[in-house]
């Protein structure tokens, strides 16, 4: 029995991340440096614990850092920021001479002014200094400023874990306190969003093309790593699909092929012996999915007489043909000449 094969594809989307701003604050009000006031030469190290976030690149940025601290000589201090890998990034160091703290002072690769061109309390959006990217004092001022940014030093690197804001209070008799600290990121990409495409339905031995969209690139189940991939299952499939968009993650998404038997008819007719001129009665017996459509050829001595179409909304189902009376009498053949159901056509 020849067998027809319906394809329906179902298609399951995963949620993407939107585009967001998350914030995470690191330990405040530490005294610089640690053992202050006692203590005036020292180093304050201040954790934020930052989650969730990942890759830094093309879909996640550093939005700023942002400082308030009091200190009655910011001359005298350099602050680095130290990523969970271990890369380092110079905010300021040696600047504003004798005067006091860092007042809501905002870092950012997108402002407009080196961190340098101000004075205390230096408050406002200015790019870091940029110049070193150790910890080792005295802080070099041979590098150009901005020679090294928050992209160039973080990019490719893990978000999630201790980031940490070193303050260095190098030279003696002033102190201060570091009041709080954030560090920002602007999670400014949407994630892919795997999509296979419309459902589809094909008989067997037919091919069904799906396209998946939602990314950079492809990796089907069944090896493909185009958008494009055909498919010919004999069988009920799943195939899956992740789509990957370097920097910003992947998402897959499955798709389930049902295939299903190709229609069939048995036709009956009560009398055998036809007369010329009679209209005997069939029934039809279906397999598959009504509606049918049903096209048979009555041939009389090998001469195709009539080619009736029929409609059917059940499993079974009658109609009627007549023989024209003006034919010899012969042997007449009532054959098939086409059917379908609601899903497959069968020639």
């Amino acid at each position: 029995m020849k067998k027809c094969v319906l394809l329906a594809l179902m298609v399951y989307l995963s949620g993407g991340l939107k585009s967001q701003i998350v914030t995470f604050t690191g330990q405040g009000n530490l005294p610089i440096p640690p053992g202050a006031p006692g203590q005036t030469i020292g180093v304050t190290q201040s954790l934020s614990n930052v989650t969730g976030v990942g890759i830094i690149g093309n879909c996640v940025t550093i939005e700023n850092v942002t400082i308030d601290l009091q200190h009655t000589f910011v001359g005298d201090i350099g602050i680095l920021l130290i990523g969970p890998g271990g890369q380092v990034l110079e905010l300021s160091t040696g600047n504003g001479g004798g005067g006091d703290n860092y007042t809501n002072t905002v870092f950012s690769d997108n402002a407009g002014d080196f961190i340098t061109t101000s004075t205390p309390p230096f408050t406002g959006n200015f790019r870091p200094e940029g110049r070193v990217t150790n910890l080792n004092n005295p802080y070099s001022n041979a590098p150009p400023l901005g020679t090294f940014t928050f992209a160039n030093t973080y990019n490719g690197t893990n978000a999630d874990g201790n980031w940490t804001l070193y303050i260095n209070d190098y030279v003696a008799l002033d102190i201060g306190t570091l009041l709080s600290w954030s560090i920002t990121f602007n999670l400014n990409g949407v994630p892919p969003v795997a999509n296979a495409g419309q459902d589809v339905s094909i008989c067997s031995g037919a091919t069904a093309n799906l396209t998946a969209s939602g990314g950079g690139t492809y990796a089907w189940s069944n090896g493909a790593t185009t958008a494009i991939t055909s498919v010919t299952p004999s069988i009920t499939t799943t195939y899956t699909v992740t789509v990957t968009t370097p920097g910003c993650g992947s998402d897959t998404d499955e798709v389930v092929v049902n295939v299903a038997p190709k229609p069939t008819v048995t036709l009956n007719i009560g009398n055998e012996n036809i007369c010329v001129g009679a209209c005997p009665t069939l029934t039809a017996v279906f397999t598959g999915t009504p509606p049918f459509s049903l096209t048979v050829a009555v041939i009389v001595s090998g001469n195709t007489l009539i080619l009736s179409t029929q409609s059917f909304n059940s499993l079974t189902g009658s109609f009627s043909i007549c023989i024209p009376g003006n034919v010899p009498p012969g042997p007449v053949l009532i054959q098939t000449t086409s059917l379908s159901d609601a899903f497959c056509v069968c020639n």
